[in-house]
């Protein structure tokens, strides 16, 4: 190359390498973004979103001011008091006005902070520059906007792990070494402050006895223990934690407790208030649980999803089966009737009130906060709310069985075996009269006969009166009016035309019916052999043990007869005894082999059809069943309305059926109106099913006339003779065919039609065989219990349905469908079902699980507040911002994680409070902590408490003697000043028949008035904690209620028999009764001069022998505050 060319050539190379270099260098500095975008992207943009995204974007149709902050455009033109951003003009910006609150306030309340604040003013300085140049549309601005929120939420302190706590070494402690006492200690030391003095024992066993069983001690006990306390306090005290904590009484206190958080009813309230199936089993299955000590997590799980527990617990003494109770909590609230369907939005509230009440039972949380948009203060997305709306929603909400599998089994194969001993005794019976068929008819048709048989025969045939039938069209089952036409003529001519027109009418429709039968309809079974088709699902004895043979006899539990008639073959509830329950549950609508299944039933006894949209309470739209007969139902595929999901039909015995009873008034029955009765409980009630089709078309399968078969398939009679010969053979085949076991179709009808016509012998003379077995079915049919039932859960054969997210909550604006999930902040966002169904069982068992941060903090804080009058956190339904931390985090860390390691025990947690010195404090307060915490936040004595309402009227019965202290059983109803039956408000005793107030019945409508009177929490919503007021119409309640009064007249009527010899002695006995404690000498001095006021005379035996003396005395005890309140 020469010399010039290779120096220009190096030249250009030099040039490249320049300029390639300042490429470079400029292509690095466009990476590294301005300083005023840096600010932009990590101190601004963050801000935005955190704080204003919600009023001022287009996540809101409501954009407050019409300002906008989600672009940058939308910032710089501001909103109705003008641009809200000036580049580098910090006075023009209002926006920074309204941070530091100096104009607007953005956000409302708590201003930011300065730190934030002048990052701001450092943006606008810097050109305000944005990267922001289209706005982000509704779905992204709230994606934004929730995200930013979320992530500061979830550091919420009841949100993270549970610490794994050491309590703490307290120095100048001679109070106590319990880990609880050590907790508190320290934060009484900080404070410098000291814990009370310990309370008298006469205190503290009046104390602990209504914490643990919500009744007074009796006298007796109380001084056995001041006598054991005299020799060894502690000892004297464990000993009576534990016969406390052993007590029947100690279950009916806690599972009252619980009921409150569960909202607790006997009714659905709404304006005809119908009873909740079960709902009172629920109440004693919390009772048994808490006397058993069941563990809290079992209890999760069963509550959540007892239907779906693979191993579900048995109660050893009553066979129930416990797990299946547990889902009655679902069903607690209040349920609208009659208009579910027709008015949108009720069933929303229906799943409104099952989420509030799950989220404040298990985890202290308001999701139900986050139906209408994105919780505004805690870690809850609407999409949350629908997820589980989805998961709760899944499942049937149905009535379950509660009794042990196989509890009767030995009575059933009693009754089945007295039934086919009794079968084959009717054989033998039958089969020699069928014998004499021919004869008898023969001779009847000679009108001069009037044997008895003769009259019969004719009677049966209508022989005795002239018939008129104007079409020779078959009607199905009209066999006397056949028999008339066969038998009406006497001569050859005659007969031919009559017997061939019959026959070609039966041939058609019977061909006719066939054929279309086969072409409209699929048979989906015939019962031919037992079982229903995949999918289906049954309930209840009477299906399982329901299934008979055509042809099996329905024995007759009264009267003369022996049965009641034959049963054709399928599945007949009251085959053994109309006590069985059953229920039949075909898949929902979506999963019907066609668009309409068809079943042929009977059914009475209030049995009945139910076709329920989305487990809505159907009351007044269950189709009752009242025939005898089988005839068709259909289930229609309709379409869905008012948002529906999926509906669910469900044929059922009354105690099956989970909206029965109906309500009062007129109620539709098999399309009749039925006057009003009272349902009461224990009812017989029945179905049969014979056959299920499914179909596209309207309409049902026509009756093939089978039993007629027989009978045409033959040559045209000669004579009336012949004829009647032709009648008898065609009956008797049918009687024969069934002796041997080999009935045709059709020959049940016929033998059925000679029973009800007295052509076969359906009565037995007082000591044969027959009359024997029937007699001994009946016996043992008698003692066949009725079934124990509560409503529940039933996911057998559903798959998980999604819920729509309604926009801004509006019914009539549904989104996009939501899938069952859990709340994202605990188990993140994944699918909680591991397999088909609403994934119930996956929730329970995480809610379980060590790693989840609130079902034990938020039970163990239930249980401290139980016991000590007020939680550690004092918001015991709220966990979350609108809440109240708790006092001392670290101690309620300390006593989940052992609550868990005791293996969540209730008892056992209970047991380690009520021994801590901190329960044993008297109620003395110090100036010093009176003035520092008033509150009693520190603990720091033993606050005074009074009675709950349940505990009050308890303690008159108690102190009466006229507490009856038998456990479980039917709620009691109350006195009303206005009964009205119509409503199933019925009057009840004054005294509830003596029964503790958990018993009583629970109606949304009327709840008990004493009750109410002392802070008994509304029913429909779940209470965490009391009320307490101190009300002049508390005063006038115990002065005036004529149950207080009655109260102190049976005090008064036990006062006047007992032992006292002066009315001293007397005084001191009902102290320690109402009070626990003896008399001071002024109040006995106070009390002796008001007891001679009140008796005119100061003479002894005249004084104690007057019962209103000693009644105005009693009553006027129960009216002292320390009769109400324990210290």
């Amino acid at each position: 190359m020469y010399p010039a060319c290779r120096t220009f050539s190096q030249r250009v190379a030099t040039l490249s390498l320049i300029l390639l270099s300042l490429a470079v260098t400029s292509l690095v500095q466009a990476e590294k973004p301005a300083p005023g975008l840096e600010l932009f992207e990590n101190k601004i943009r963050p801000v935005l979103i955190e704080h204003c995204y919600e009023c001022h974007s287009a996540s809101t149709t409501d954009i407050k001011g019409g300002l906008r902050v989600d672009s940058r455009e939308a910032i710089r033109s501001g909103g109705e008091s003008g641009a809200a951003v000036v580049p580098h003009q910090t006075g023009q910006s209002l926006l920074l006005d309204a941070l530091r609150h100096e104009s607007f306030e953005m956000p409302p309340g708590k201003k930011l902070s300065e730190e934030v604040i002048a990052d701001f003013v450092k943006w606008v300085e810097l050109g305000a520059p944005d990267s922001r140049d289209q706005p982000p549309s509704v779905d992204e601005a709230a994606s934004l906007s929730w995200k930013a929120i979320f992530e500061k939420r979830r550091q919420w302190w009841s949100l993270q792990p549970l610490q794994k706590v050491t309590p703490p070494i307290v120095t100048n402690n001679d109070w106590s070494e319990r880990p609880v006492d050590r907790f508190l200690l320290e934060k009484l030391q900080k404070s410098h402050l000291q814990p009370a003095k310990s309370a008298s024992p006469r205190t503290l066993i009046r104390r602990l006895s209504f914490v643990l069983t919500g009744l007074p001690p009796t006298p007796e006990e109380v001084e056995a223990f001041v006598s054991a306390a005299k020799q060894d306090r502690q000892a004297a005290y464990e000993r009576l934690v534990d016969l406390l904590l052993a007590s029947p009484h100690y279950g009916e206190r806690f599972a009252r407790h619980w009921m409150d958080v569960v909202r607790y009813t006997d009714t659905y309230g709404y304006e005809w208030d119908n009873p909740a199936k079960g709902s009172w089993e629920y109440r004693d299955y919390l009772i048994r649980a808490f006397n058993e000590d069941v563990g809290f997590d079992q209890l999760v799980r069963e509550q959540i999803a007892g239907d779906l527990l693979s191993k579900p617990r048995i109660n050893r003494q009553s066979g129930f089966q416990e797990s299946l109770i547990g889902p009655m909590f679902y069903h607690m609230g209040e349920h609208r009737h009659g208009d579910s369907i027709n008015f949108n939005g009720i069933h929303q509230e229906m799943v409104n009130n099952k989420i509030d009440a799950f989220s404040k039972a298990f985890l202290a949380s308001t999701v139900a906060c986050a139906r209408c948009h994105d919780h505004k203060l805690d870690a809850i997305s609407q999409r949350d709310y629908y997820a589980m709306a989805a998961v709760f929603m899944t499942p049937r909400w149905t009535s379950r069985v509660i009794d042990a599998p196989g509890k009767q089994d030995v009575l059933i194969g009693q009754l089945q075996t007295l039934r086919n001993e009794i079968q084959q005794e009717l054989k033998l019976v039958w089969s020699q009269q069928a014998e004499q068929f021919t004869s008898e008819l023969a001779t009847a048709l000679d009108p001069s006969a009037e044997d008895s048989r003769s009259r019969i025969w004719r009677e049966a045939l209508g022989l005795t009166t002239e018939k008129e039938q104007k079409s020779p069209k078959l009607k199905a089952g009209d066999i006397a009016w056949l028999a008339n036409q066969l038998l009406k003529f006497s001569t050859p001519a005659e007969i031919k035309p009559n017997w061939e027109q019959l026959q070609a009418a039966w041939r058609t429709a019977s061909e006719t019916h066939r054929r279309q039968n086969k072409e409209r309809f699929k048979v989906l079974t015939d019962f031919s052999k037992p079982g229903f088709p995949e999918g289906w699902q049954v309930e209840g004895d009477g299906i399982q043990f329901g299934y008979v043979k055509e042809g099996t006899p329905l024995v007759s539990l009264e009267g003369e007869q022996l049965i009641q008639q034959l049963l054709p073959r399928g599945y007949h509830t009251h085959a053994l005894s109309s006590k069985l329950p059953g229920a039949i549950r075909p898949p929902s609508e979506r999963k019907l082999p066609g668009k309409m299944v068809s079943l042929n039933v009977a059914g009475g006894e209030w049995s009945g059809f139910l076709r329920t949209p989305d487990n809505a309470f159907q009351t007044e739209n269950v189709i009752f069943f009242d025939r005898s007969e089988p005839a068709w139902q259909t289930f229609a595929d309709r379409p869905l309305v008012n948002g529906i999901q999926r509906m669910m039909f469900e044929i059922a015995t009354s105690d099956l059926n989970p909206d029965f009873p109906p309500r009062t008034g007129k109620t539709r029955a098999g399309g009749k109106l039925l006057p009003a009765e009272d349902f009461g409980f224990d009812k017989r009630s029945w179905f049969s099913v014979t056959e299920i089709v499914s179909h596209d078309q309207p309409g049902t399968p026509a009756d093939e006339q089978a039993h007629f078969a027989t009978l045409y398939d033959q040559t045209v009679p000669k004579n009336q003779f012949e004829a009647s010969q032709r009648i008898a053979a065609w009956l008797t085949g049918s009687v024969k065919r069934w002796c041997q076991d080999q009935p045709k179709d059709g020959d049940v009808t016929l033998i059925n039609w000679l029973l009800k016509n007295r052509l076969l012998d359906n009565h037995a003379d007082t000591g044969s065989r027959l009359k024997q077995l029937v007699t001994e079915y009946r016996l043992i049919e008698s003692q066949i219990q009725f079934a124990h039932t509560a409503n529940s859960m039933d996911e057998r054969g559903l798959t998980e349905i999604s819920y729509p997210l309604n926009i801004r909550g509006n019914v009539d604006d549904p989104g996009k469908l939501i899938p069952p999930d859990f709340l994202e902040v605990f188990a993140g966002r994944h699918q909680v079902p591991q397999s088909p169904g609403s994934g119930r069982l996956e929730l329970a068992e995480y809610l379980v699980s060590p790693e989840h941060p609130l079902t034990a903090r938020v039970y163990v804080n239930r249980v401290w507040q139980w016991v000590f009058g007020e939680g550690l956190a004092r918001t015991p339904n709220d966990f979350g911002h609108l809440g109240e931390q708790p006092t001392h985090p670290e101690l309620l860390d300390y006593l989940a994680q052992e609550f868990m390691a005791d293996g969540w025990s209730t008892r056992r947690l209970v047991r380690r409070l009520v021994l801590t010195q901190a329960f044993q404090q008297s109620g003395t307060v110090s100036e010093q902590s009176k003035d520092f915490d008033a509150d009693n936040h520190l603990w720091h004595h033993y606050p005074t408490r009074r009675l709950e309402a349940e505990a009050i009227r308890d303690s008159l019965l108690t102190v009466s003697g006229s507490l009856d202290r038998r456990l479980y059983g039917r709620p009691i109803e109350v006195p009303r000043s206005k009964p009205d039956p119509a409503k199933r408000l019925f009057d009840g005793p004054l005294d509830g028949a003596g029964r503790r107030s958990i018993y009583l019945r629970m109606s949304i409508m009327d709840p008990p008035r004493f009750l109410v009177g002392f802070n008994l929490p509304d029913l429909k919503l779940p209470t965490g904690k009391r009320d307490v007021t101190n009300v002049p119409n508390q005063a006038l309640i115990l002065m005036n209620d004529p149950f207080v009064i009655s109260q102190a007249e049976e005090w008064s009527k036990r006062l006047i028999t007992d032992s006292s010899e002066t009315v001293e002695q007397r005084l001191q006995q009902m102290f320690l009764t109402a009070y626990g404690r003896h008399p001071e000498a002024s109040e006995v001095k106070r009390w002796t001069a008001l007891i001679g006021e009140l008796g005119g005379t100061r003479e002894q035996s005249g004084l104690l022998q007057n019962p209103e003396v000693w009644r105005h005395v009693a009553h006027a005890m129960f009216n002292t505050k320390e009769f109400i309140y324990y210290r």
